[in-house]
């Protein structure tokens, strides 16, 4: 079993039995900051995805779905910056503690993590209601990965960000949905049209 997924599980028992563990406690930077690495990570998978697929209107799902996860990552920097600014609250430094201070090595826990040669990848085979509906399938591990993540916390801020971040992969999971209510179920996979109306609706979300 992958080392730091042992640890989380390991860590999240505990927290269930009776507290968050005392050693790893994210503030609000941190919590940020793994949420920044957690969509950069996202875009980066898409754009990896993207490069499966001969045609156009397939890799456009794949880049849509990138520069939301790119706008959301510039999102949680900019209110990261903020929040520093009016607290002056930063990340921790704990040599002996890895994870406090490199807390964006917690989002190599989602399932947006995955080896462009592993399994996990697409095979360029895929409908475009397929992409779409895998894309669904990991903004809900990711919005698992953040409920996960509140056994790390303590302070009421902290948590208030993290249900803020639950509600924002709940949102676009609701407007992936929508994408594919938009274009009618016999035309979502033609080529190309459908194909392209799907693009152009997950452009929406």
């Amino acid at each position: 079993m992958n080392q730091t997924l042992e640890w989380f599980q390991t860590h999240h028992e505990a927290e269930a039995r009776g507290g968050p563990p005392s050693d790893v406690q994210f503030n609000v930077f941190e919590v940020l900051r793994i949420a920044e690495e957690v969509e950069h990570r996202a875009a980066r998978f898409f754009l990896q995805a993207a490069e499966r697929f001969t045609d156009q209107g397939r890799r456009n799902i794949y880049y849509n779905l990138a520069a939301w996860r790119t706008r959301h990552e510039r999102a949680w920097g900019h209110i990261r910056r903020k929040y520093s600014e009016r607290t002056g609250e930063f990340g921790t430094f704990d040599p002996g503690n890895y994870f406090l201070s490199n807390p964006q090595v917690m989002a190599s826990l989602t399932c947006l993590v995955t080896h462009p040669r592993s399994r996990g990848m697409p095979a360029g085979k895929e409908t475009a209601e397929q992409i779409v509906r895998d894309a669904i399938r990991r903004a809900r591990g990711v919005a698992i990965f953040y409920q996960g993540l509140k056994g790390f916390v303590r302070d009421p801020e902290s948590r208030r960000m993290i249900d803020n971040m639950v509600c924002e992969e709940e949102r676009h999971i609701r407007l992936l949905f929508r994408s594919l209510e938009r274009v009618q179920p016999e035309r979502v996979n033609a080529v190309p049209a459908g194909v392209a109306h799907l693009a152009e609706a997950v452009s929406y979300s």
